[in-house]
Formats: C-alpha cells, sequence, structure tokens
C-alpha cells in the first residue's frame, strides 16, 4: 500500500482536499475555495494526536474570519498598512480599511478568496496540492490593487511534516510590490497535559521593529532581554504583539531559519522553518486567547510605505514576467 495519498471530501458545501501519510499518520485539510487555507495538521506523537494548527470550529467560522484559524496566508502585504494608503510607481493605491481599530488596512487581499486546485498527487515525494490565484480571475482584487499577479501554494505533506512551496509571477506589463506572510495559530498549550505559563519560544531574532499602533515607525531596537528570543523565552505571564527582523541573518545562501515553539506538559516541539527570503518573524501570544503564532514575514508590515520614506522594511519588487519563490515548513517532534 502506497505511504501518502490525496482524498477529497464535500462538507459545508466547500471541497476538502486531504493530504494522508498513513505511515506517521499525520494528515492535513485544505480549503481551497477559502483562500487555500489549511485548516487543520494533525500529528501524532507518542500516545496522542496533536493538532498543530488550531482548527476552526466548523468551516462557516473559517469563511467569518479566515484569519484566525489555521495557516493564512497573508499577500500581497503581510501586516497593517497605515490608512490602507501607499503609493508605488507613481499610483496612489487606497485599500480597503478593515483593522478599524488601528485604521488600517491589514493581511493582504487574498483571504476567504477562492483558489483553483491546479495539480494534486502522491508518490515517494508525499502528497500534495498545489492551489493557485490569478487576479485576472477576481475583478474585485484588480480594482484596489492595480498591479497583477498570481501566486501559486503548494502543500506537501512528507514524513510528518508539512512543507509549503509558494510561487508568485508578475503577468503585468509594470512593476509589482509584494510581500508574503504566513500566520500560524498553534494552540497554547497543546493539550491538557501543558501549561502555558511553561511553554518556551526560541528563535535567530534579538531586534524589533519600534511600533506605533502595531505599525513600524521605522526605527529598529534591541529587544528586551527577557523578549530576546534568541536567548529563549519562557512564557509565563508574558504578552507578544512584536516584530522581529534579523531572522535570515547568517542562514547564508540556500539557508534556512529555524523558530521553535516548546510544550514542555505535552512533550511536543513544533518548528517553523523558513528560507532566507523571510526577514521578519511576528510574534502573537495575547492573553485573551490560547493560542501563539510565529508567523514569518518577507518584510516588515506598512513596507510599502516605508519604501517611499526610503526605509528598507524588505518590500520586493517583480519585474514583469518575474518568478519568484519562497519556502516554509511545520515539523513536530516528541520532546
Amino acid at each position: 500500500m502506497q505511504r501518502y495519498e490525496v482524498r477529497r471530501q464535500t462538507r459545508e458545501n466547500e471541497t476538502i482536499v486531504q493530504l494522508v501519510d498513513r505511515e506517521s499518520e499525520a494528515e492535513a485539510c485544505l480549503v481551497p475555495g477559502i483562500g487555500a487555507q489549511c485548516a487543520t495538521f494533525r500529528v501524532p506523537c507518542g500516545a496522542q494526536l496533536v493538532d498543530v494548527l488550531a482548527p476552526p470550529p466548523h468551516l462557516a467560522a473559517l469563511k467569518a474570519d479566515p484569519v484566525r484559524y489555521g495557516n493564512p496566508i497573508l499577500f500581497p502585504f503581510p501586516g497593517r498598512i497605515r490608512e490602507g494608503v501607499f503609493t508605488f510607481a507613481g499610483r496612489r493605491v487606497e485599500l480597503p480599511i478593515n483593522d478599524r481599530a488601528h485604521r488600517a488596512a491589514i493581511h493582504g487581499l487574498v483571504l476567504g478568496k477562492p483558489w483553483d486546485v491546479v495539480e494534486e498527487g502522491a508518490g515517494e515525494e508525499g502528497a500534495w496540492v498545489t492551489c493557485r490565484l490569478h487576479t485576472a480571475d477576481h475583478p474585485d482584487l484588480e480594482a484596489v490593487f492595480p498591479f497583477p499577479f498570481e501566486i501559486r501554494y503548494t502543500y506537501r505533506l512528507r514524513e510528518g511534516r508539512l512543507e509549503s512551496e509558494i510561487q508568485v509571477t508578475n503577468p503585468g506589463e509594470g512593476p509589482l510590490p509584494m510581500g508574503l506572510g504566513l500566520h500560524p495559530w498553534f494552540p497554547l498549550p497543546l493539550s491538557d497535559k501543558g501549561r502555558r505559563a511553561e511553554c518556551k519560544l526560541r528563535a535567530p531574532v534579538r531586534r524589533v521593529w519600534e511600533l506605533d499602533g502595531l505599525i513600524p515607525t521605522g526605527a529598529v531596537r534591541e529587544a528586551a532581554p527577557q523578549r530576546d528570543l534568541s536567548r529563549g523565552v519562557t512564557l509565563g505571564e508574558l504578552e507578544f504583539d512584536d516584530v522581529y527582523t534579523g531572522l535570515n541573518e547568517g542562514v547564508g545562501p540556500g539557508g534556512w531559519s529555524r523558530s521553535t515553539y516548546t510544550d514542555p506538559g505535552t512533550g511536543v516541539e513544533i518548528a517553523v522553518l523558513a528560507d532566507g527570503r523571510f526577514r521578519e518573524l511576528v510574534v502573537y501570544a495575547p492573553g485573551s486567547r490560547g493560542v501563539v503564532c510565529l508567523e514569518p514575514y518577507t518584510c516588515a508590515p506598512n513596507a510599502f510605505n516605508l519604501a517611499a520614506e526610503g526605509i528598507d522594511g524588505g518590500m520586493t519588487v517583480l519585474q514583469p514576467g518575474e518568478i519568484w519563490s519562497a519556502q516554509v515548513t511545520y515539523a513536530v517532534r516528541a520532546l
């Protein structure tokens, strides 16, 4: 019997694509019609089945608020853009304000949009599905973001790991400003055996963007000692909504950064492995909800406006016909 398999089912009028690893008994469920969202990723660790990603209670909840569960894809910009306004290549762009509390546009334009499945399969290289979104198929996107793009996102389940391969193409006649982020929601703690206060975070970052209304001012400073993730941090009573930078420093050509969330009570470590395209790491651990997010970004929030001010916020510019790619992996191991 083949180790890997792709299954399909229909639930609440949505197609669910399930990637299955029979040997490790890991599985991931994707919802192409709701932002190509990976709604669930479950991995057995010892005698327990661990929800690596916080699942929605039902698909209606995911559809209503696609940024609060699973693995939201943040594109063509992650984080906030102040007042939802930026200017690029002589064009002033006004985006919908979807964070009214901070008067900002937040987390891109593809959340909740229907994506097309263009490829799926299973073999020695795992079980995979590739979803595609092209602005030409979404006039509402072209109306608010006048820079055409095509994004392809491949999820691959292999050896109990969930791998993401992202490819962006500029099909337009002018330059494309962009940034990409992922927003994985990890339950905190991972089971009723764990305790939030004992959970630990570690990442190769020690500098943070100074924020005003959760938007970078342009200044970067050293993180406070108790928030220096390069040394490792035990959560205790700490809450996070911080934007770190320098994630890809020192990784070298073709290198990857490694950020971890460890739940000693559950006996599980989750590693977020990101290739060198990812420069920022947003860490979110609110006191109001049992979740922690280690979010790899290719740029800082508000990067388009930072660039206009002469500040390197990590904005990427693709020329016509140019193709850009990146990879992220979520790996889980028992302690």
